[in-house]
């Protein structure tokens, strides 16, 4: 748990599947602090629950105390029903809960303003459905998705009213499959500066997600990490050989990268 425990904290609680998520927030957390004094950012991870009972009594605990919860990358049972009541409980509570990339039980408990996804779709939801495209048993290809991920917030940047919340569940989606330090911490700075009642902090810019690729190559000398050009990669003189390894992009931009 990550925070910092001044007389009136405000309390960022993120509930995803695994702990490298937990990185890019340890290390912008100081940065957030400056901006938004009394923050208290916690990151839990479902997969640590099940062999280690003290980690689920404390995401319960954080995720009642929370402030603004954000749940993704929650699709397993096990994890949905461990911490579904505290959930549900949190969104009747908090200022904002963003259910995103999760079984269809957490993002129904999204609540952002007036985007509230328990209730039937919008004209703007229905509108999305269809661009989302795909035919019954033949849903769109990951990559017409992602397209139209990067797509929309621009389109709904124009429409004025409700459509801005939606627009605010889509961009943080994209902060968040984005997840380098610079997209957590600029996803962090705008739920806060949208959803927090402190109305100093509402003028707080946040930087726009940055893109990178969906599929590339990575080595830890390259100044971006990532490219999508072999001829980047360094290469020793005189070598003979190439050993490549298989990793998951997530990973790659979380610099959670020591194995």
């Amino acid at each position: 748990m990550l925070d910092s425990r001044p007389c009136n904290p405000y309390r960022f609680v993120v509930v995803t599947l695994d702990a490298h998520a937990a990185g890019p927030a340890s290390r912008v957390l100081h940065r957030l602090q400056s901006d938004f004094p009394g923050l208290e950012v916690s990151i839990h991870a479902a997969a640590e629950w099940s062999g280690n009972p003290g980690a689920l009594a404390q995401a319960k605990r954080d995720i009642d105390q929370a402030d603004i919860v954000v749940a993704n990358l929650l699709f397993i049972e096990e994890h949905v029903l461990a911490c579904l009541p505290e959930l549900q409980a949190a969104r009747a509570r908090c200022d904002a809960f963003v259910g995103v990339i999760a079984d269809p039980q957490i993002v129904k408990l999204t609540k952002m303003g007036d985007l509230d996804m328990a209730k039937p779709p919008s004209a703007i939801g229905q509108l999305i459905k269809k661009l989302r495209g795909g035919t019954p048993g033949k849903p769109a290809s990951g990559e017409s998705q992602m397209a139209l991920l990067r797509r929309l917030p621009k389109i709904l940047r124009f429409i004025p009213g409700k459509a801005q919340d939606m627009r605010a569940w889509f961009l943080s989606m994209q902060y968040w499959l984005g997840g380098s330090d610079d997209n957590i911490e600029a996803m962090m700075r705008f739920l806060i500066s949208r959803y927090a009642p402190r109305k100093e902090w509402n003028t707080i810019k946040a930087a726009a997600p940055i893109d990178y690729p969906d599929v590339g190559l990575y080595h830890p000398d390259l100044p971006s990490r990532m490219t999508t050009n072999a001829a980047d990669l360094p290469r020793p003189q005189g070598a003979v050989g190439t050993v490549g390894l298989l990793l998951m992009r997530s990973y790659v931009l979380a610099a959670d990268t020591a194995h």
